[in-house]
């Protein structure tokens, strides 16, 4: 009888161990979401490749980021920022990409902040989700192709207008976002013709802005406005150092 009562107890505190919530595990499933944005200090016209790669070391490209490492600082934020160039069908412009473990209400006050910041017309933002309608590609190219141009007219003849691309020390990556999940099958060509590793990931792309500046700008206040009125401290100085990579 004792044997069996025992039994009994140990069947039953497993069934309660297995059904036992893990405390914070919806909290931390946010927390490491990842997210992107992507934001340029440029407000110039018909830059080409070649002014775009010289506008890294510009004094509004190290402005931006300063800014960047900032306005993640106050948010208590740790991610890690890149120079890139934004590159398209008929043009190019210099621009950095900062990417992090963010929430979506986070990467709007961000990159609201940045825009209005560097006076753009819009920012593009993407946070990765399971059930976003959208996907973020990274090609990782062969270490010996760096050139820029080549590298951009193989997108371009692939059917990727919009690309973000990345050169690091030791190999260039080219950062697409899909918006609509539409571009799976022009990326697996595009990489298969670069010889490229690629990753992907679901998640929620949205640009913000308008493409009147002016306009811009009462869209980036009213984002940031709507964050600051529920998150009162994000407004405090702060002088932690955000980790900057140099490409």
């Amino acid at each position: 009888m004792k044997t069996n009562n025992r039994v009994v107890t140990l069947i039953f505190l497993l069934l309660v161990l297995c059904s036992w919530p893990v405390h914070g595990q919806g909290r931390r499933a946010q927390t490491k979401s990842l997210g992107y944005i992507f934001v340029s200090p440029n407000n110039r016209e018909n830059l080409t490749l070649e002014d775009a790669k010289a506008g890294l070391n510009s004094e509004e490209e190290k402005r931006l980021i300063q800014e960047e490492r900032d306005v993640t600082c106050r948010l208590q934020k740790k991610v890690i920022i890149e120079k890139a160039i934004g590159s398209w069908s008929d043009g190019a412009e210099h621009s950095t990409v900062l990417r992090g473990q963010m929430n979506e209400a986070s990467l709007r006050y961000a990159g609201s902040w940045l825009g209005k910041f560097a006076t753009q017309k819009a920012i593009l933002y993407f946070h990765q989700t399971p059930r976003g309608a959208g996907r973020v590609y990274a090609l990782y190219l062969r270490p010996n192709l760096r050139d820029l141009s080549t590298i951009a007219n193989k997108l371009e003849a692939g059917g990727l207008a919009n690309r973000t691309i990345v050169s690091r020390s030791r190999r260039v990556t080219v950062f697409i976002v899909d918006l609509k999940n539409e571009l799976k099958a022009k990326v697996t060509i595009a990489a298969r013709r670069l010889k490229a590793r690629v990753t992907t990931a679901p998640g929620q792309a949205e640009f913000i802005g308008d493409d009147d500046r002016s306009k811009a700008q009462e869209v980036f206040a009213q984002e940031i406005s709507k964050y600051e009125a529920s998150h009162p401290n994000v407004k405090r100085a702060c002088r932690v150092k955000t980790r900057f990579k140099q490409v």
